[in-house]
């Protein structure tokens, strides 16, 4: 893959994480229509490794405090941010672990683009109207939290989408929605790419790992840095009504062209 490429992949990554239109979806999208044939295990790791990137500079502090909080004991049950993403983690760990050997059937054109719609759908109308539930205890609204974002382990759901529309059936207002999302994306990625690692290592692959993979984890990465908090501001002000629109448009591209 040349650099070129990796720019266009880059760009799409850079973008697409921070916002509920499912950024793998979107780099298979690309790759199919643009004929990208090379998009290695180890540029897919690379893709995220920017996002990750991007993600531990954005929310630097609260990293740093619990970082901090852990290695002084300082740490108490109830850090918010600590709980929000061990207990919102947890059911993403067993329904990977459960359903792993089962995912590469669902990873096809027509489940993604159903996947896409779908849940484009739900989100926009779960943060549009009442529908609400009340959950009083923080721990609960966690693991349900998590318990959504298991879901986000099947192609085309988008684990943003699906932790927001959590978020707002829980009647969590929209910014903290969005940055909750944002958040938990820090444990999902970083597992995910823990896993990906130990298998190239497994299979004697780390090799595959170059200078363009370093670029495209640096570009990657500064793309998010720069697209991160316009994709919020837009998210807070506008709601998800373009991006139900978009999710449909390429869901119906995946479902009759791909």
């Amino acid at each position: 893959m040349n650099y070129i490429e990796i720019l266009v992949l880059s760009t799409v990554q850079g973008i697409g994480e921070f916002l509920p239109i499912s950024s793998s979806s979107n780099i298979t999208l690309i790759s199919k229509l643009l004929s990208f044939n090379d998009l290695s295990l180890s540029l897919k790791i690379a893709l995220h490794g920017g996002s990750l990137l991007a993600l531990l500079i954005y929310f630097r502090q609260i990293i740093w405090k619990i970082i901090l909080g852990l290695f002084t004991n300082k740490i108490k049950l109830s850090n918010t941010a600590f709980n929000l993403m061990v207990f919102s983690t947890i059911p993403v760990i067993i329904a990977g672990a459960i359903f792993s050997n089962f995912l590469h059937s669902f990873d096809i054109p027509v489940i993604i683009g159903i996947t896409l719609i779908a849940f484009g759908i739900i989100l926009h109308v779960t943060d549009k109207y009442n529908i609400r539930i009340n959950c009083k205890s923080n721990i609960l609204q966690y693991i349900i939290i998590g318990l959504f974002q298991s879901l986000a382990i099947f192609p085309g759901v988008s684990r943003s989408g699906i932790c927001i529309t959590a978020c707002r059936i829980l009647n969590i207002d929209r910014a903290r929605a969005i940055k909750t999302s944002l958040l938990l994306a820090i444990p999902s990625i970083s597992g995910s790419l823990v896993l990906e690692l130990i298998n190239m290592y497994k299979y004697n692959t780390l090799n595959t790992i170059d200078i363009k993979t370093l670029f495209a984890v640096l570009l990657t990465g500064i793309i998010g840095i720069i697209f991160i908090e316009p994709c919020i501001k837009y998210m807070e002000k506008n709601g998800f009504y373009v991006i139900m629109w978009y999710r449909i448009i390429i869901g119906l591209i995946f479902i009759c062209l791909i």
